[in-house]
């Protein structure tokens, strides 16, 4: 991992940083905020979301909205429990993989 792009050491969240930038400077805080956290801590359900943002539950499911009308949220089922859901920042391999699934190549 010798390589740099801009000021940050090559990783997935440098590539996800960059991919993601312009459409991340236009919102507000708290939508930034969860942004962030799953961004480094992967996918998470809206309770630990909550709990790890310290924001209230309507603030977290506003920016969960906002990130998903952006194209930028990517939504599981949470399998442990249904009435849940998983949350994560989507990946720009998660959009190659999905295309090639939909042409048959995976």
């Amino acid at each position: 991992m010798t390589k740099t792009n801009g000021k940050y050491f090559y990783s997935e969240t440098a590539e996800v940083h960059g991919l993601y930038l312009r459409k991340i400077m236009q919102l507000s805080p708290s939508v930034k905020l969860v942004f962030k956290v799953l961004e480094y801590k992967g996918l998470m359900t809206q309770k630990e979301l909550v709990a790890e943002s310290y924001l209230p539950p309507r603030t977290v499911r506003y920016a969960l909205s906002i990130l998903k009308r952006e194209g930028i949220l990517e939504e599981r089922l949470y399998y442990k429990d249904a009435r849940q859901c998983l949350y994560g920042v989507k990946t720009p391999q998660h959009e190659e993989l999905l295309s090639n699934f939909a042409c048959g190549m995976v």
